[in-house]
């Protein structure tokens, strides 16, 4: 049986996979491989090099200690000429790649002491692509590049951003690459009750709610997989906390600590073996 953990795009939600990771682990489920989407990738990629409890206790704390500074840094100039479409980025990138970096400590994808897969999306086609060894920066990188937020990463003869638009939560890429149980971990959160505030926060909702409306077609799809195959999907449960502002980790420890809470008694529930069911519990991508 071999076991991955699918992390799920979701920005700044990304200590909640934190915190169901580190239940899961207490709970005696730890993946054979990891494959992950923006955040999700960032997080997988970090576990992949710090296996067992004790890396998802360090990426726990990790969270809970990160900063925005620590990743992002806003530039008046880069900002602006962003705005009159000079550039197209808003945000350059050399503070997010010095923490993939401090993260993730191997060089290339095919180094992971866990296998690792990356997703990532085509800028000029929208195919969705299945990193699986090159520079583990670079895709990180490519994965989070959220458009028009964080410019495009050349790789190859492609120009990649934000898996989150072809694979929200990589079920089916860890069925691809040879997972037959799949725990998917998603960052779902409460359903807002007014629009998101700030030109960058209303832009990253509306990519959220077409990215969902994906997920939920991608899960349908995995499930008849897994269906076919004789595996199984479980989809573990969103703490499901109010949105945070895109660029407050204020939270970070909050949300950790809420999202193991909610595992933890997901798990002492017997939810699990129940997780197959078509409706399931996916929930809504923050």
């Amino acid at each position: 049986m071999t076991v991955a953990f699918a992390l799920s795009g979701g920005a700044n939600l990304g200590p909640m996979q934190a915190g169901a990771v580190l239940a899961l682990m207490e709970g005696g489920i730890e993946p054979d491989l990891l494959v992950g989407t923006s955040v999700g990738a960032l997080n997988a990629g970090f576990l992949s090099t710090r296996p067992g409890i004790d890396g998802a206790r360090t990426l726990v704390a990790a969270w809970s200690a990160f900063r925005r500074r620590d990743a992002f840094r806003f530039n008046l100039s880069t900002t602006l000429l962003g705005f009159l479409g000079v550039r197209d980025h808003l945000i350059r990138t050399k503070r997010l790649r010095g923490m993939i970096r401090r993260w993730v400590e191997i060089r290339l994808i095919e180094e992971a002491t866990v296998p690792l897969g990356v997703t990532a999306t085509d800028a000029l086609t929208g195919e969705g692509l299945l990193l699986r060894t090159g520079d583990v920066v670079d895709s990180l990188a490519a994965s989070a590049a959220i458009p028009g937020i964080f410019p495009p990463v050349r790789i190859g003869d492609r120009w990649l951003i934000d898996g989150t638009l072809s694979a929200g939560c990589p079920v089916r890429e860890a069925q691809a690459m040879g997972a037959d149980r799949v725990y998917a971990i998603s960052t779902g959160t409460a359903p807002r009750l007014t629009p998101p505030r700030g030109s960058i926060a209303m832009a990253m909702n509306s990519v959220s709610l077409v990215t969902a409306r994906a997920w939920r077609e991608h899960l349908v799809a995995a499930r008849r997989h897994a269906a076919a195959t004789g595996g199984s999907l479980f989809v573990v449960p969103s703490a499901e906390p109010a949105a945070p502002g895109p660029f407050d980790f204020s939270r970070s420890a909050a949300l950790a600590d809420a999202a193991y809470a909610r595992t933890r008694s997901w798990l002492a529930d017997g939810a699990a073996p129940l997780s197959t069911d078509p409706e399931g519990t996916e929930g809504r991508t923050a």
